[in-house]
């Protein structure tokens, strides 16, 4: 593998979802087959994900990138024993096919805004065709999706009124173009879907002690709240697994799904909060009848919208995700 091939491959898979869009993993060419995965150790979330699961994940995903990116090149990339300081290992073994989900790596895109409701029943229909994965659990119900989007909001405040988990959220809201990592990382305005006035305003509610003080007026959650834009989903695409399964598995699996929604010509958003608030996981746990043994990783809001309105990926230059 050379040097400007590795470039390639890692530009690609560094397009992986990630949570908040922190960009924790960098990337190593050990030797001519050899990749090495590596976390960034100032790439964290301490406060949002103490035990480092959601990170394990982004770096799981980031791998099934790299092995999608790879096979689209010829090339068969299979994990390796990771050595001190690496996350994971991947090395050149022969040549491959391309996956079928490599043409949709670069053109998957987080939609947070509304979809179009002209296109539901399209958007059903290519949803079914994902129906028999085994991790997947699908919500087509207008009165369900209601019901989940009011459940997700209630489960964000109760994120939002623990103050430094939302100055840790808040750090990483790119809320105008003259934050010098608006094109870099976090979640800038323009993939939040919020006009400048309302980007401002978004970061003047959530700050100490506004927030508290709207919070005790109950206004707080109207102002936060997304259920208007929940509510137009196609469908719910709960992502369910067992409990015991490793996050860098997750991620894996994750990712796939993703590419699998984008390949049936869906847009998705994911409401993380469903799988890790223990009170909105459980619920979403009874109201799909999962055993013991599994959980909610995750639910995505899914639909059907026109291309030029995806915004383009926030992403960190190569060049900062190789390391020596």
């Amino acid at each position: 593998m050379t040097p400007n091939l590795f470039r390639a491959l890692v530009a690609d898979a560094c397009l992986s979802p990630n949570v908040h869009n922190i960009q924790p993993t960098r990337w190593r060419l050990v030797d001519n087959i050899t990749i090495a995965l590596i976390a960034a150790p100032d790439r964290r979330l301490a406060v949002g994900d103490p035990t480092g699961r959601d990170a394990a994940a982004s770096h799981g995903a980031a791998f099934e990138g790299m092995t999608i990116a790879a096979s689209a090149h010829g090339i068969q990339l299979t994990a390796a024993p990771a050595e001190t300081g690496e996350v994971a290992r991947l090395v050149e073994n022969g040549t491959c096919a391309p996956d079928p989900l490599a043409p949709f790596l670069t053109t998957r895109r987080t939609y947070r805004g509304k979809f179009d409701n002209r296109r539901k029943d399209a958007a059903r229909s290519a949803a079914q065709n994902l129906s028999q994965r085994p991790h997947v659990r699908l919500i087509a119900d207008d009165a369900a999706i209601k019901d989940i989007a009011r459940l997700t909001d209630q489960a964000t405040m109760r994120f939002f009124r623990n103050r430094p988990y939302r100055r840790e959220l808040t750090s990483w809201m790119r809320l105008t173009k003259a934050d010098p990592n608006w094109n870099r990382d976090g979640l800038n305005a323009r993939a939040m879907e919020m006009s400048l006035p309302l980007a401002i305003a978004a970061g003047v509610v959530m700050s100490h002690p506004l927030f508290e003080i709207l919070d005790k007026l109950q206004l707080a959650a109207a102002l936060t709240g997304e259920a208007a834009v929940t509510n137009t989903a196609s469908v719910l695409v709960a992502f369910v697994q067992d409990r015991d399964t490793a996050p860098f598995q997750t991620g894996r699996d994750w990712h796939r799904l993703w590419l699998d929604l984008t390949a049936q010509g869906l847009t998705a958003a994911p409401l993380t909060i469903l799988g890790d608030d223990e009170q909105a996981a459980s619920e979403m746990a009874r109201r799909l009848s999962l055993p013991p043994h599994q959980r909610v990783v995750t639910v995505l809001r899914a639909g059907m919208v026109d291309a030029s309105k995806l915004p383009p990926p926030a992403r960190l230059p190569v060049d900062e995700l190789i390391v020596a």
